[in-house]
């Protein structure tokens, strides 16, 4: 059996990457070396070398580190200063800010069917909860380490959990009212289905003042500016802002 070419794989897909500044085709082609190198068991020194660059190239800064730290030849000049740049960019980054495989995204994600007991009181401030046990989809996104926050007037949780759920099934999959308000704002790029299918969401608050208004904050990240925070602020079901940070 003829061993693979993996080297001559990455060098095509990655000047095709290039050349097409990061095309979601590209990025496919791009997962699936990444993928096939991972699942590898007998990986060679130059395999892992591919692999690591080919991390480097999605964004996973720190597991391209990772893996070259385990091969590179410290005596050498020219690795050991790859290696100080790429633990510069690990410490930075992490893996954070990725390019997304858009056929990853673009899978319907259900929101989890929620009940009182899923709520759990917040042990360091009065009347705020938060959803340990569910995973959350916000944007069609599971939230990251499902960092889900509700602060309320009260804390009878119980007067609150259908408008709650509600709206959570509403930010769930808003893909119209969250392009059209990017496209409505000074932003040089123009949203659409791939710039909603690769959103990554970090974190949402939720709160709900004395007069039933439901407040959401959600910081997420995107493809446009994808060493920025997307900062999102909802009222009621009207999207008041959006603004990068960093």
């Amino acid at each position: 059996m003829i061993a693979k070419n993996y080297m001559k794989d990455y060098i095509e897909f990655s000047d095709a990457f290039r050349k097409s500044k990061g095309s979601h085709e590209s990025v496919g082609r791009l997962y699936d070396l990444l993928h096939e190198l991972k699942e590898k068991n007998d990986r060679t020194k130059q395999e892992d070398l591919i692999l690591s660059n080919v991390y480097s190239l999605l964004g996973f800064h720190k597991s391209a580190y990772d893996l070259f730290e385990t091969i590179a030849d410290k005596n050498n000049r020219k690795d050991s200063s790859k290696l100080f740049v790429m633990k510069e960019k690990a410490e930075s980054h992490h893996d954070n800010f990725i390019i997304k495989d858009i056929r990853k995204s673009r899978q319907r994600n259900e929101q989890a069917k929620l009940e009182m007991a899923d709520f759990k009181v917040s042990e360091n401030t009065n009347n705020t909860f938060t959803i340990k046990k569910k995973k959350i989809v916000i944007f069609n996104k599971f939230v990251k380490n499902n960092d889900v926050k509700i602060c309320l007037p009260d804390n009878q949780i119980g007067k609150y959990g259908y408008e709650i759920t509600a709206h959570l099934n509403w930010l769930a999959g808003c893909e119209h009212e969250l392009t059209a308000f990017y496209n409505n704002t000074d932003f040089e790029d123009k949203a659409d289905k791939n710039w909603y299918d690769t959103l990554e969401v970090y974190r949402i608050n939720i709160t709900i003042d004395p007069f039933g208004n439901i407040y959401s904050y959600i910081v997420c990240g995107d493809d446009f500016w994808s060493d920025h925070i997307l900062d999102v602020e909802i009222n009621n079901r009207e999207i008041e802002s959006m603004t990068y940070d960093g």
